[in-house]
């Protein structure tokens, strides 16, 4: 997983994110470091998986993405009316 996407859409002026992780949310370590990048530039992100059941169990030393309970089709809906507002 290469976390080069994250960057370029940080760069373009991408508003937010959306991360589906698998199983129980996991985001890949190469993704980390990307993603607190752009939580430092003020890019919300949001955590949630790609499961229909289950939740997102958030890593004791991971603070990159808000953990949401939604799943991501709603999230990207939830993330765009917080943009708006």
């Amino acid at each position: 997983a290469r976390a080069q996407g994250i960057d370029a859409l940080v760069a373009a002026g991408v508003q937010g994110l959306v991360v589906a992780g698998t199983g129980n949310g996991t985001i890949h370590a190469a993704w980390l470091p990307a993603l607190e990048r752009a939580r430092a530039a003020g890019v919300p992100i949001l955590r949630c998986t790609r499961c229909a059941e289950g939740q997102v169990v958030p890593a004791p030393d991971e603070d990159a993405a808000e953990i949401t309970t939604l799943p991501p089709l709603k999230a990207r809906i939830s993330l765009m009316l917080r943009c708006l507002a």
